[in-house]
């Protein structure tokens, strides 16, 4: 087994599939690696892995079948992928959003992006637990929680592991899997790679297909990959990208289908490009706090985290500058604004997104509405919804009209893009470091997250880059680049994180402090 870890462990795709080339290690050994790792780390610890595929070993020897016949599939050949539990896979995997309504259903045909993968000659190792319902099911339900796969923790420690792409993020940080597929709607793939120390793709709506993936709100949900480092990122999509008939917005990015994203990968692709920082200056941070409405113990928090972006801005800074690329200060008030209407744009989208995706599986959806689903949580509310399901029923009950949806989906794209869209053109930048308020998903731009550091806590800490509508390449160049000058990452304790979880649940709740 220390000969194995030597090979595995930490590695990125490159260095493993050179290994499974080289004969150095094979299919087989690789996924029982990940399955003792599993074993160890993650089965009522972690929590991050919520279904194993059944069919996984048989896979494997087949896939160093091929290999030894010269029959490899491409650059993913053998590697094992996690999915998010929305993902669906016309095998023996359950496809259930973390929801104990669709425990059960097992979809009849694979996802777009499941069947490019397995073109590709990727190992589906199985579903990724989930915030359940893409964090869509009561306000009280904590992020990283699903009533199939418990709630998943932070490898690093104490910490949250949010958005609902949490165990995504959390197996390939505790290298349970190499990488990864998780899925966004605001903030589901970047803020879990940004707290759990990985690096995680949103891509441009249209570079990957949603088909076969259980929605939250249509206009903005994308799914996209996590890995260890860009690179691993850059194979992943590679793997997954192309024009799906069934999903009319990947007709728009027919030509960015056909790249190797692994290619923007050195010194050659950074040289170009020109970063915008909105760097906070002292006096920015000063006037924050002089309007700061909050108690004084959270101005205090406010405060740090003010101060700890600006270190993390200033050393991005010098990273890019250390590549050779050129960086431009911008304004930090010229940042787009927040979008504040959100929750009326997913009370009244999920019902209609989701009710649209049952009816399309015809008789093999395992409910005919989210009505019905609602109506079944109730017979056992305790074991069903122990968090409740308020937003469930907030959407079914919802005033708005669709007219009204319409116009408020028209005007957040096009604020999205507009606010992006000119401030890029308007400094000549081709990056931005910052996630904009997160205007970039209804915008459908991409966006990045690479691992900074650390506290002085342990707390992973991370850089957000986002560009314009099929900016990727611009995007993996630039994330490489500071992953190169910074090398930043560091591997999780998980000896000391896996002792703190025990110590906590074995402490009466009553007791703790």
């Amino acid at each position: 087994m220390q000969e194995l870890e030597g090979l595995v462990k930490g590695k990125s795709v490159t260095a493993i599939q050179s290994a499974l080339q080289d004969g150095k290690l094979s299919s087989v050994e690789l996924v029982l690696y990940y399955l003792d790792r599993i074993r160890r780390y993650d089965i009522g610890l972690l929590n991050s892995v919520l279904e194993i595929n059944p069919d996984l070993l048989k896979i494997a020897r087949a896939k160093d079948k091929q290999r030894r016949r010269k029959k490899s599939a491409g650059p993913l050949h053998g590697i094992p992928v996690l999915l998010k539990d929305n993902i669906a896979t016309a095998d023996k995997l359950h496809s259930s959003a973390g929801t104990w309504a669709l425990q059960s259903w097992k979809p009849s045909e694979d996802a777009f992006l499941v069947a490019q993968l397995r073109k590709s000659g990727a190992i589906i190792m199985g579903k990724a637990n989930m915030s359940e319902w893409a964090n869509y099911m009561d306000p009280c339900m904590p992020s990283g929680f699903s009533v199939r796969g418990g709630q998943t923790r932070n490898p690093y420690g104490p910490f949250d592991t949010w958005g609902s792409s949490s165990g995504s993020a959390v197996a390939v940080a505790a290298d349970l899997v190499t990488i990864s597929v998780g899925s966004e709607t605001q903030g589901s793939i970047i803020m879990p790679a940004r707290i759990n120390s990985v690096v995680g793709l949103k891509p441009s709506m249209g570079l990957l297909s949603r088909s076969g993936i259980i929605p939250l709100l249509e206009y903005q949900d994308v799914p996209g990959p996590f890995g260890k480092t860009v690179a691993d990122v850059a194979a992943l999509l590679s793997g997954m990208t192309g024009t799906d008939p069934r999903d009319t917005a990947t007709a728009a990015g027919k030509s960015a289908h056909a790249l190797d994203y692994t290619k923007y990968l050195d010194s050659a692709a950074w040289k170009n490009i020109r970063i915008g920082v909105p760097l906070l200056e002292e006096a920015d941070i000063a006037a924050l706090l002089a309007n700061y409405q909050g108690s004084t113990p959270n101005k205090a928090g406010f405060q740090n985290n003010l101060e700890t972006n600006r270190k993390i801005q200033l050393k991005a800074i010098e990273a890019f500058r250390a590549a050779g690329m050129e960086v431009v200060m911008v304004p930090n008030k010229e940042i787009p604004a927040r979008l504040t209407d959100i929750g009326q744009a997913l009370q009244f989208g999920f019902k209609q997104d989701l009710n649209q995706f049952l009816s399309s599986l015809g008789t093999r959806a395992p409910f005919p509405s989210l009505e019905a689903i609602i109506a079944h949580n109730k017979e056992d509310l305790k074991n069903r919804a122990p968090f409740g399901q308020g937003l469930l029923e907030g959407s079914q009950h919802t005033k708005l009209t669709k007219e009204a949806f319409e116009e408020m989906k028209k005007r957040n794209i096009e604020k999205g893009r507009n606010g992006i869209d000119s401030l890029l053109s308007r400094y000549n930048i081709d990056v931005l470091v910052s996630d904009v308020n997160q205007t970039y998903a209804p915008a459908g731009y991409p966006a990045l997250t690479i691992p900074a550091g650390y506290s002085e806590r342990g707390e992973p800490q991370a850089i957000i880059l986002v560009g314009t509508r099929f900016s990727e390449p611009a995007l993996i160049a630039a994330g490489a680049a500071f992953e190169e000058k910074t090398k930043a990452w560091k591997a999780p304790d998980l000896e000391r994180t896996l002792a703190e979880i025990r110590k906590i649940s074995a402490t009466p709740f009553n007791s703790r402090k």
